[in-house]
């Protein structure tokens, strides 16, 4: 009896660890469905927005029936995406509500398994919602083959090359700028053999984009890991990174970097963290350091959102160590942290500069130009009315009419927001890496923390006040960041966050201004709403405890 009892006891855990298994397999099934019935949905219907691939013809059941109109065919796609959200919310809120399910092995292999196939699903997706992919492929041949630059005003017209029918009209006419670090990578791809197919360059970038996401999937692992995160909290946050549905759509169905972009950063906090690593040299923690700043550099080659990270990563590696010296030393160590990822960024964006035309390029696909997918567009016709009455007061010449005053006052006063938040979160930060009088000096993985919450606060600010021209994977970032918290309500608004950008891709296809402001406004308002309800909530919680504890 007492060998039963024994038994009992120690198979119980075990036996409620395991309840997790199948409801997250079967819901990790209903998933595959959903991304099956995707790769049947998604057609290129006239105002959905779509781009075709080469690989829709290879599909083998192109003559099913399918909506034909355009609202029934947003309709069914956003119903799609509706059912994958509630997926992935089951998914982690069973990973919230319990134990972990076993092993650290188990757990993992939990995590990546499903993802693949999520991914390898996706790869054969048969459209795209934008046609990045083919532009940036297309970039790439003309540095690798052409031997042209691709930072033009407008690209050269090579009808020959393969790749010119998969672009839309209006890309044909835009200038191709990207990253720079994005740039020589999709050269690269375009020197292998075989990549003249854009059906094969296709799945050859996209494919490269999956790995780099199971990559994301593992950087976390390990992050959550060395910051001293529970394994329930281990596990949670690396499947509310790998099973996101827009994580999986932006990258292994549609072929974006905001990937790898993620992947750097992540390889930027893991170098920051591993300095401080105990019984480590001076030089092996140089070298790490400088790695981590290297990694930020490349980050910023990839894309622009992540320079606002730029200063805060780089004044957290000075600040953990309390740069003791003299006046000059700090200096040095201040000069040197900021310009080596300026000076990455310069060396892989020289050789791409053709002066003017470059110039004119970087600006007209900067996203200063318009508000597509902004919700501060808004405001612009607001004060277009306030303006109007000055305007015929004073006079004033037609091109000084108040369109274009009205959007440089939006513009403006979004980047004076910004200033003063990301002053506040400079000035705020190397006290928070400090210890006080009474208080012990806090831990890297805490210091880490501290950090990373800055980043994605600063991110978030950077998304909302400056991407005037927003689209849905710029979230990416953000939800990589979020992952490496505590589930509280900023971690919370950037997941809706991500959840609120993937539903709007049944919604790219509008083309108005108005449509595309109360897009984005769809976009950004529930993790606003949430957010500022979830501190005002937690304030009222915190005063009605110390009510009850004083009376």
């Amino acid at each position: 009896m007492t060998r039963t009892l024994l038994a009992s006891t120690v198979e119980q855990p075990q036996a409620i660890s395991r309840r997790h298994w199948p409801v997250l397999l079967g819901l990790a099934l209903v998933s595959e469905g959903l991304y099956v019935l995707l790769l049947l949905a998604l057609r290129p219907i006239a105002g959905l927005g779509l781009v075709p691939t080469p690989l829709l013809a290879l599909q083998p059941w192109n003559n099913l029936a399918l909506p034909s109109s355009r609202v029934e065919a947003i309709s069914l796609l956003l119903t799609l995406l509706l059912a994958l959200t509630a997926c992935y919310a089951l998914a982690g809120w069973r990973a919230l509500a319990g134990d972990h399910p076993g092993s650290s092995g188990s757990m993992l292999g939990l995590v990546l398994g499903p993802s693949l196939l999520f991914g390898l699903t996706l790869l054969c997706l048969p459209t795209l919602f934008s046609d990045t992919a083919f532009a940036s492929l297309f970039s790439g041949r003309l540095i690798a083959l052409y031997g042209l630059a691709p930072w033009r005003t407008t690209p050269p017209a090579l009808v020959s090359d393969p790749y010119w029918s998969w672009l839309t009209p209006l890309t044909r006419h835009s200038p191709l700028v990207y990253g720079p670090l994005w740039e020589w990578l999709c050269a690269l791809l375009a020197l292998l053999p075989g990549t003249s197919s854009p059906a094969l360059g296709l799945l050859l970038l996209k494919g490269l984009l999956l790995l780099a996401h199971l990559f994301n999937t593992l950087l976390i692992w390990s992050l959550l890991g060395r910051l001293g995160a529970s394994p329930r909290a281990r596990f949670t946050g690396s499947l509310l990174y790998a099973w996101n549905p827009l994580a999986l759509l932006a990258l292994a169905g549609d072929g974006h970097s905001e990937g790898l972009l993620l992947t750097l950063l992540l390889v930027a906090l893991w170098g920051l963290l591993s300095r401080e690593q105990e019984g480590r040299s001076q030089a092996v923690a140089l070298l790490a350091e400088g790695g981590a700043l290297v990694a930020l550099g490349l980050a910023i080659a990839l894309s622009p959102l992540a320079l606002p990270l730029w200063p805060l990563l780089a004044g957290f590696s000075l600040w953990q160590r309390a740069a003791a010296g003299s006046r000059w030393s700090r200096l040095w160590a201040w000069t040197w942290r900021l310009l080596l990822p300026a000076v990455v960024v310069l060396l892989l964006a020289l050789p791409l500069w053709r002066g003017a035309d470059s110039y004119r390029a970087l600006m007209a696909a900067s996203g200063w130009l318009s508000f597509a997918h902004s919700p501060l567009a808004l405001l612009v016709p607001l004060l277009r009315r306030l303006y109007t009455p000055l305007a015929v007061l004073l006079d004033s010449p037609r091109h000084r009419q108040p369109a274009q005053p009205a959007e440089l006052t939006v513009k403006g006063g979004a980047l004076f927001c910004f200033a003063l938040l990301f002053i506040w979160l400079l000035a705020t930060m190397p006290a928070r890496l400090r210890s006080g009088r009474d208080c012990p000096p806090p831990t890297a993985a805490q210091a880490l923390s501290s950090l990373i919450t800055a980043c994605l606060l600063a991110l978030g600010a950077w998304l909302l006040l400056l991407s005037f021209n927003f689209w849905p994977w710029y979230a990416l970032p953000l939800l990589g960041l979020a992952t490496l918290r505590r589930r509280d309500a900023l971690s919370g608004s950037a997941l809706l966050f991500s959840l609120t950008a993937l539903l709007s891709l049944a919604m790219l296809g509008i083309s108005s201004a108005l449509g595309q402001a109360l897009e984005g406004l769809l976009i950004f308002l529930p993790p606003l709403v949430y957010l500022t309800g979830a501190f005002f909530w937690r304030g009222r919680r915190a005063i009605f405890k110390e009510a009850q504890s004083s009376t």
